[in-house]
C-alpha cells in the first residue's frame, strides 16, 4: 500500500491538496494520513521581560484542539461527499494531530511513518500573505527524503487524464533512475513524458549527446512508454519552463533533487515564488 501524507491547515490550497490526494487514491491502493499541526502554542512561553504575558490556559488549548480535530474530520467528509467518483469507495484515512512548527513536524512524521509521498498545497498566485504561509512547502522539500508533490491552489487533477508530464533532465546519470521511478509511479495513467534538458545558451553538441544517450537507453528499456526528448534554451530558467509547459499542455512537472542542480535554480527566494506560486502545474520532486 502506498502511504500518502497530506498536511492540512484549513487554507484553500491545503484543502485542494487533500482533494488531489483523494482523487489519486482511486488509481492506487493507497492509505492517506491527514496531518494538522498545532503551532499556536509551540512558542508561547512566558516572557520574563514582560510580566503581563499570559500563558494560554490548558482548558482553552484542549478546547481549541478538539474543535480543530472535529473541523478537520468534517472537512474531509465534505470533500469526499463532493467528489462523486469517490462514492462507495473504501478509502483508508488516518488523522494525526501534532504540536510544533509545520516544516519540522511534517518531516518528522513522514520519516516515522515511512511515507511514500507528501502532497502539499502551495498558495494562490499574487497573494503575498499566502505565499509566506506556503513557503512551508519549500522548507519540507529541502528537509525530507520522501517524494513531495506540490499542488498549486488552482490546480485540478483529472484522474482519468494526467496525460503530459514534463521531466527535467540534469547533467548526471541519476536521470535514468528517476525516469524509471516516474514511469512506475504513473503507470496507472495514459501518459506521455516530455524529457527536456534546459540550457541558458543555444544547444551544443554536448547537450545533444546527452539527449541522444537518454533516448537510446529508453528505446531499449522503456519501449512501452511514449517519451519525447528535446533541449530548450532561455536565460530565465523559470520563464522558459513555464512557457514550455503552457505550449505543451503539461499536467505535471517532475525533477530529481540530486546534487541540487535544478533546485538551486528554483529554491532561491526570488525564483521559488515564480515556480511554486505563479504556475498552476503541480511539481513532483524526487529526492536522491
Amino acid at each position: 500500500m502506498i502511504k500518502i501524507l497530506v498536511p492540512v491547515n484549513f487554507s484553500d490550497y491545503s484543502i485542494n491538496a487533500l482533494s488531489y490526494a483523494l482523487t489519486l487514491s482511486e488509481k492506487f491502493q493507497a492509505g492517506i494520513t491527514i496531518l494538522h499541526c498545532f503551532s499556536d502554542y509551540a512558542s508561547r512561553d512566558i516572557d520574563p521581560d514582560n510580566p503581563n504575558t499570559e500563558e494560554p490556559l490548558l482548558p482553552d488549548i484542549e478546547r481549541h484542539d478538539r474543535d480543530s480535530q472535529e473541523r478537520l474530520k468534517k472537512l474531509t467528509n465534505k470533500v469526499i461527499t463532493n467528489m462523486s467518483s469517490l462514492q462507495n469507495k473504501n478509502i483508508h484515512i488516518e488523522y494525526r494531530f501534532e504540536y510544533g512548527y509545520p516544516e519540522e513536524v511534517i518531516t518528522q512524521i513522514s520519516k516515522a511513518m515511512r511515507s511514500d509521498v507528501i502532497i502539499m498545497g502551495t498558495s494562490s498566485k499574487n497573494d503575498p500573505i499566502k505565499q509566506a504561509m506556503g513557503s512551508v512547502t519549500g522548507d519540507v522539500i529541502n528537509r525530507t527524503k520522501a517524494l513531495v508533490l506540490a499542488v498549486p491552489a488552482n490546480s485540478r487533477v483529472n484522474h482519468l487524464k494526467i496525460g503530459n508530464i514534463l521531466f527535467l533532465m540534469e547533467e548526471n546519470d541519476r536521470d535514468f533512475i528517476t525516469l524509471h521511478r516516474l514511469i512506475r509511479i504513473t503507470k496507472p495513467f495514459n501518459t506521455r513524458i516530455y524529457a527536456v534538458y534546459h540550457t541558458t545558451n543555444k544547444e551544443d553538441k554536448r547537450d545533444q549527446r546527452r539527449i541522444d544517450k537518454m533516448r537510446s537507453y529508453c528505446e531499449k528499456n522503456c519501449q512501452h512508454q511514449p517519451i519525447e526528448f528535446s533541449a530548450i534554451s532561455g536565460k530565465n530558467f523559470v520563464t522558459t519552463i513555464k512557457t514550455y509547459a503552457e505550449n505543451n499542455q503539461i499536467d505535471l512537472i517532475t525533477m530529481s533533487s540530486h546534487k541540487r542542480t535544478i533546485l538551486k535554480k528554483i529554491f532561491t527566494p526570488s525564483v521559488t515564488k515564480k515556480m511554486l506560486y505563479e504556475t498552476d502545474v503541480p511539481l513532483l520532486i524526487f529526492q536522491s
